[in-house]
């Protein structure tokens, strides 16, 4: 698939789940200013932009000749996932036991959903960065 094609999918549907969690927002009259929300915002948006780099590089290396995977990535995969699930058992472990520190069991949910990403993320860039050293 060309890159041009693959940048109006993501971005077609970037804008489409942006109408849509404005949509459901609205009908069921959330309030958009709250720090809670801003952050989860904040989080999706970077999200989605780490994603967004990610495939444009994938897609000049695979230009350049060179191969998507390799058995370095592969093991950085499997040690990054290995680091990040372990970091959220521990995550979730202090979730559940602030569960009254959060408004309702979506926000708990959702954002616990959203720290496991942010922890493999960063476990990836941990682990890619110790097999430099």
């Amino acid at each position: 698939m060309k890159l041009r094609s693959k940048v109006i999918i993501i971005l077609s549907s970037a804008v489409a789940m942006g109408f849509a969690w404005a949509f459901f927002a609205l009908r069921e009259q959330v309030n958009f200013a709250t720090p809670l929300n801003i952050l989860i915002l904040v989080l999706i948006i970077i999200f989605g932009a780490v994603a967004f780099r990610r495939a444009l590089k994938k897609e000049r290396e695979e230009k350049a000749g060179i191969p998507p995977e390799d058995e370095m990535s592969t093991l950085i995969k499997y040690k990054s996932g290995y680091y990040a699930y372990m970091a959220s058992m521990y995550m979730w472990l202090f979730i559940f036991l602030l569960k009254g520190k959060f408004p309702d069991t979506e926000t708990m949910l959702g954002g616990g959903i959203l720290l496991s990403a942010l922890i493999f993320y960063i476990s990836g860039i941990i682990v890619k960065r110790r097999l430099n050293e």
